[in-house]
């Protein structure tokens, strides 16, 4: 048996699912696993697991002032760009994309087709990427626990405060370096910047892409002062903790529903199953909000009295997938 660290939790998956997360939480004084539903049935959609992409290209301007502080470049019409172009697609698809949270997506891979730039110094490309469930604010790829294929782009400077590196500022995300004057088209394809190794598998994406901390507890009916919850019949908690009786000391098996509809469960066995779920599984979830995505041109390296305009120009080639709206 394995030791639970109160913040990570060894999911043991069989073979048949990929990237899987293999962390552990500590609860007590014994180590276990658990594992989070996956006998779970998910239905077959086409449409989620399909990979959409765009081609984008962003221009934006900026002197040496606003280059020193980070220039935003939002994205117009972000959630018409990335929804799907139904003109393309067949009823039964259509029918199907109307599970999806089309405001929203997972990105799967970043690349840079084409760059330019007129600056004399370097210049880094952030994007602000991820979002959590529960949050409009922005998230980092540390938050989410994220590794990158291509590696994570750190600049590197001196200023009045000393040397330092960095690879991300206020949930934007470093992908790309400008050089001085550069002009590049990539030859065979783009340049992949971003493409992450370890997100949770499409499978718990389409399985509890649809929660969030609020409505884990829908279905929980609560008494103040009692050690016990009436738990909805139809609670994915409750597949969870059948499919860990064991580990956690409750067989839900033998339970008689009350009034037909909630099963009485533990105070500490449903509390432990709700957190473990929402912090290993749903909170990190990368999610994208199209209408927040945005581009930062910044540079540690840039004169800021200069008054120049200088000019950027950057297309990227960006895959990605829908989450589902309900399980």
């Amino acid at each position: 048996m394995s030791a639970l660290h109160p913040e990570e939790v060894q999911l043991n998956h069989k073979q048949e699912y990929q990237h899987e997360v293999e962390e552990s939480v500590q609860v007590g004084p014994q180590e276990v696993k658990m594992e989070m539903d996956p006998k779970a049935t998910v239905n077959d959609n086409k449409a989620n697991a399909k990979t959409y992409t765009r081609r984008i290209l962003i221009h934006s301007q900026a002197n040496g002032e606003e280059l020193a502080a980070g220039k935003h470049q939002m994205i117009p019409n972000a959630e018409r760009i990335f929804k799907p172009d139904f003109s393309q697609g067949d009823a039964e698809l259509k029918k199907e994309l109307d599970n999806l949270d089309l405001s929203r997506g997972i990105v799967s891979k970043v690349e840079i087709m084409s760059v330019y730039s007129n600056c004399p110094a370097p210049v880094v490309l952030g994007l602000k990427l991820f979002q959590r469930p529960d949050s409009t604010k922005a998230a980092s790829y540390e938050d989410l626990r994220i590794t990158n294929n291509s590696g994570w782009l750190y600049s590197c400077a001196e200023s009045k405060m000393g040397a330092q590196a960095s690879h991300s500022k206020s949930g934007v995300t470093n992908i790309y370096a400008f050089m001085p004057y550069e002009r590049t088209r990539m030859q065979n394809g783009g340049s992949v910047v971003y493409e992450p190794s370890n997100v949770i598998s499409n499978k718990y994406i389409q399985q509890y892409g649809s929660f969030n901390w609020k409505n884990l507890w829908s279905g929980v009916v609560q008494f103040p002062g009692e050690s016990f919850y009436y738990v909805d019949k139809s609670h994915v908690v409750l597949r969870i903790i059948e499919n860990n009786w064991e580990i956690l000391g409750m067989d839900i098996k033998n339970e008689q529903a009350r009034e037909g509809r909630y099963v009485k469960i533990a105070t500490n066995v449903c509390d432990r199953v709700i957190k473990e779920l929402y912090d290993n599984i749903i909170s990190r979830i990368p999610y994208t909000k199209w209408k927040n995505i945005a581009a930062v041109f910044s540079s540690d390296n840039i004169d800021e009295t200069m008054q120049d305009n200088y000019k950027f120009s950057v297309e990227m080639k960006v895959s990605f997938i829908y989450p589902n709206l309900t399980q």
